[in-house]
């Protein structure tokens, strides 16, 4: 989940299907507590609108500005009117979400969620989606932890940004260009999805 800004006030989005999980799971009596960060967090309370149903995985909900500040996060500047083009094939983009096979159990029901993020270059898209196919012959050890091995589990990345970087005025800055959907790293082939960001209104409505 992250938090963005259209010129009409801050909302928190996430992927449709990562929402429609945890109804599930809430149903089904899985559901313990919820929150972000250490705030607590109700997510089909606070719920704006989930495009799932209409085949745009992304989900939208309210949170106040005071509860970004407490959760020490940043809130993503959007555009309130039409959104920009995809970048240019070849151009970087940076991902970054929180990979299951990362979360650690440090303390009783307290655990630390691994950050995994990269930047990559654009490679596809449609009106729909924006991918990008990795390639590992060009993949820099940045932060000296290693590279991820061929296969390595990135489930649970979904619903987090897809940004480009933006350069203006001397200051290098950041747009959002999509909300992850899909990670793929298999053998033969490896890609990260995102679903256009054109589709969240500046209100947080999910439009078509």
């Amino acid at each position: 989940m992250f938090f963005l800004d259209c010129g009409r006030g801050s909302f928190a989005v996430t992927a449709g299907h990562v929402f429609q999980q945890f109804q599930k799971d809430r149903a089904e009596r899985r559901v313990c507590g919820y929150q972000i960060g250490n705030i607590g967090f109700d997510l089909e309370e606070r719920l704006i609108d989930c495009g799932a149903d209409r085949k745009i995985d992304i989900a939208t909900f309210r949170i106040t500005p005071s509860e970004i500040a407490a959760i020490g996060k940043k809130v993503i500047p959007g555009t309130d009117g039409i959104w920009p083009q995809p970048p240019n094939i070849g151009e970087a983009v940076y991902f970054g979400g929180f990979p299951g096979c990362e979360r650690i159990e440090v303390g009783t029901r307290e655990y630390s969620f691994g950050l995994h993020s990269g930047m990559v270059p654009f490679t596809d898209f449609t009106d729909y989606q924006l991918a990008c196919r990795f390639d590992r012959h060009y993949w820099v050890d940045v932060r000296g932890l290693g590279l991820p091995p061929v296969g390595y589990d990135l489930g649970g990345v979904s619903g987090g940004p897809m940004l480009q970087p933006v350069y203006r005025d001397g200051v290098w800055g950041w747009r959002l260009i999509g909300v992850i959907s899909e990670a793929i790293m298999a053998e033969e082939f490896e890609r990260i999805t995102a679903v256009r960001a054109h589709f969240i209104l500046p209100d947080g409505r999910i439009g078509h």
